[in-house]
């Protein structure tokens, strides 16, 4: 006589694990992109954005002056929610990945364009710098994205 075959019901733990694998990338993608589309938006009202000067200040280092003041604010703003908008698109995850990780790359020279605005002692950052550290998640979150589907782009 053979046994009835039972099925087991997945536990708590095992249900919120699926809910997580299956939310995790989008959530992940409309956090990013609302953050960007926010700051991206603030720049582009003059003195809405708290790090105006300092965008100002790097495009106009990185573009060796010829990129300055509104024009460099409304490029970074553009850029901003250029990106907000590719990565809420939900579509293209390499290419949604490869402008985070190069904005990241962008948003962080102030650390060695300012040093004295942005390190008093080693390891001890400015608000500024601890502000563009925390990019390191939009690394690790570019990272997630592009591994999301792969061999798309």
């Amino acid at each position: 006589m053979s046994r009835p075959e039972t099925t087991r019901r997945p536990s708590a733990g095992q249900r919120l694990t699926r809910l997580a694998g299956e939310a995790g990338i989008p959530l992940l993608r409309i956090g990013l992109g609302v953050v960007y589309l926010w700051f991206g938006v603030l720049k582009l009202f003059p003195g809405a954005s708290p790090a105006q000067d300092l965008v100002e200040r790097t495009v106009s280092a990185l573009t060796f002056g010829i990129v300055h003041g509104d024009l460099a604010r409304m490029s970074a703003a553009i850029t901003e929610i250029g990106i907000a908008l590719v990565v809420l698109s939900f579509r293209a995850p390499g290419w949604c990945a490869v402008l985070l990780a190069g904005h990241v790359v962008l948003v962080s020279t102030p650390l060695v364009l300012f040093p004295g605005e942005m390190w008093s002692a080693p390891l001890r950052a400015s608000f500024e710098a601890q502000y563009i550290l925390k990019n390191l998640v939009t690394v690790a979150a570019a990272v997630v994205i592009a591994s999301s589907r792969r061999g798309e782009r």
